[in-house]
Parts: structure tokens; C-alpha cells; sequence
């Protein structure tokens, strides 16, 4: 029996046995919702000296819950979909490691590879003043990106960051970290469709189809195609998934 739950904090999400999004192509068919099942993982492992060294630029008491997430863990992935087997395993949502702020960050200050995703809108006004920010999360495998600001008048405020904004990007899509977890655990579909994260499914021509999130179950799966029954993700996990270790480059602001 499906099971959603429109009380859930934000770790629920990751408490819960194989999610299910309902996604639609077009939005004004008349079509039911392709289910597309999911796997939200969170990194429990503590990166105690990474804490330390993001501490150091995160001294504005509004960067307080920001630095509290990552005493409990380490980043996660959200809505990555696995089931049926013609959907791309790509995260709609990835909140990176505390050791990966950086290098991530990087890529978007001027000259960075993904500056353009800033320098080609309004955003600039934010991003290239006297303000520092970190781009801590990727939206929908990128470019686009959540940013936290560290000092001046959004202190602590959590922003959208796309090359092609669709809203007022120029407004927080949160006034807190906190405001922002909680924003997404009430409703996962809605902040995918705010993000526009698509869940992208092959079709029988071996084109990309944008399926679009219109609902969030926490728990339910799908039946295999092939099989008939439900089955889990573990049974199908691809081993060489792992987390690439690599060296952060800290830099002074």
C-alpha cells in the first residue's frame, strides 16, 4: 500500500523503504503519472576536521544550522531514480560533503567553468559584490545550484542559482537552512518542480524524455516489468557507485 506522509521531517525522507515519484511528461495530459521508484541516501559519515575548516568562514551566528547539518551528516543525495530500468540514476537534488564545498564553490567565482551560470542573468548583482557565499548543493546534475550566503544582509539565506530563471532568483527560496530542509521534506515533488529538477526517462527511441514530479510517496515501489513484483534497489545497485575521495583546496576570503 502506498504510504505518504505530509508530517515528515527532513531525515524521514531517508527512513523510509523505496519512495516513488509520480511524474507526467506533458502536465496538461490527461495520461496517469508514469511512478518512477527512488533512493534518498544520507552520508553518515562525520567529517570532523572538515568542520573545522568550514567553521572558520562560517562565523555569522545566521550560519549556525548550516554548521549544525553537518554534525549530524555529511551531505546526501535525494530522489535519484532506479526503477523501471529506462530511467537515468541521477539525483535531483545532492547536497555535497563538507571536504567538496569548496572545489564546488570554485566553480562558479568569476572565471570559474560554470561562472557563466551567474554572469549571464541578474544573479550578478548577488554573486559579485562584496557578499561570500558557497555554492553547497547541485540541482538536477547541474549547472544549477543552491547557494548559502555567509555574511551581509542575507546571511544565512538559502538562493536558486540557474542560468535561466524562471521566478525571482534574486529572493531567497528560504530565509534559514533550516527553513530550506524543511521546505523540501514538506513537499519533495513541489521543490522539484520550483528547482525544475526533471527525473529523465529513455524512450523507445533512445531520446531523453523531462518527466516533471507531481507527487512524493514515501513508500510503496513499483512492480519490475520484467519480473512482475517489486524488488529492491540493492538488488540492482551498481558496486562501482561509490563517493570519489578528493582534496579540497581551502582558500581565504
Amino acid at each position: 500500500m502506498n504510504k505518504v506522509n505530509n508530517k515528515r521531517t527532513f531525515f524521514e525522507l531517508f527512513e523510509t523503504e523505496r519512495p516513488v515519484l509520480k511524474v507526467l511528461f506533458d502536465v496538461n495530459s490527461t495520461k496517469e503519472p508514469t511512478e518512477v521508484e527512488i533512493e534518498n541516501r544520507l552520508e553518515r559519515n562525520i567529517d570532523v576536521k572538515g568542520i573545522k575548516n568550514l567553521e572558520k568562514i562560517c562565523k555569522n551566528p545566521q550560519l549556525a544550522e548550516f554548521l549544525d547539518f553537518y554534525t549530524k551528516c555529511n551531505g546526501f543525495s535525494l530522489a535519484t531514480p532506479v526503477l523501471p530500468e529506462n530511467v537515468k540514476n541521477e539525483a535531483l537534488l545532492i547536497q555535497f560533503p563538507v571536504n567538496k564545498l569548496m572545489d564546488f564553490t570554485e566553480q562558479y567565482l568569476l572565471k570559474g567553468k560554470l561562472a557563466w551560470t551567474i554572469d549571464s542573468n541578474k544573479s550578478k548583482i548577488l554573486y559579485r559584490g562584496e557578499n561570500k557565499w558557497l555554492a553547497f548543493a547541485q540541482v538536477n546534475s547541474g549547472p544549477s545550484c543552491l547557494t548559502i550566503f555567509l555574511d551581509g544582509e542575507y546571511a544565512g539565506n538559502v538562493f536558486l542559482v540557474t542560468p535561466q530563471p524562471y521566478f525571482n532568483i534574486l529572493k531567497p527560496i528560504a530565509k534559514t537552512f533550516n527553513g530550506f530542509l524543511e521546505r523540501v521534506a514538506k513537499d519533495p515533488a513541489a521543490f522539484f518542480k520550483l528547482t525544475k529538477s526533471y527525473v529523465t526517462i529513455v524512450g523507445q527511441d533512445n531520446q531523453n524524455y523531462g518527466y516533471l514530479p507531481l507527487e512524493y510517496i514515501d513508500s510503496g515501489g513499483i512492480l519490475f516489468p520484467e519480473k512482475g513484483e517489486k524488488v529492491s534497489f540493492e538488488s540492482i545497485r551498481n558496486k562501482d557507485n561509490r563517493t570519489d575521495k578528493v582534496k579540497t583546496k581551502w582558500w581565504k576570503f
